[in-house]
């Protein structure tokens, strides 16, 4: 799967990450879509230092429109 990884300011990697793999109680959502918001300009722009929960080596972004990917038998509400 592709992620957008937060290396520090005004550096991001987009790279890809190993698709994970549900526990019996977890589900693996897909992100159809993801957009970025004021708080990721800022990270951005001036560094993880400027009060949000954006850390160096994080997964970046987080508005998104997801879907379930994948779920085992035991899960039955999601």
């Amino acid at each position: 799967m592709r992620a957008a990884i937060y290396n520090g300011q005004k550096n991001i990697l987009l790279t890809e990450l190993e698709t994970p793999v549900p526990g019996d109680n977890d589900i693996v959502v897909r992100n159809l879509y993801a957009s970025i918001c004021g708080t990721d300009v800022a990270v951005y722009l001036h560094g993880p230092n400027t009060g949000h929960r954006v850390t160096v080596g994080g997964e970046f972004g987080h508005e998104m429109a997801s879907q379930v990917d994948k779920a085992l038998n035991v899960v039955i509400h999601y």
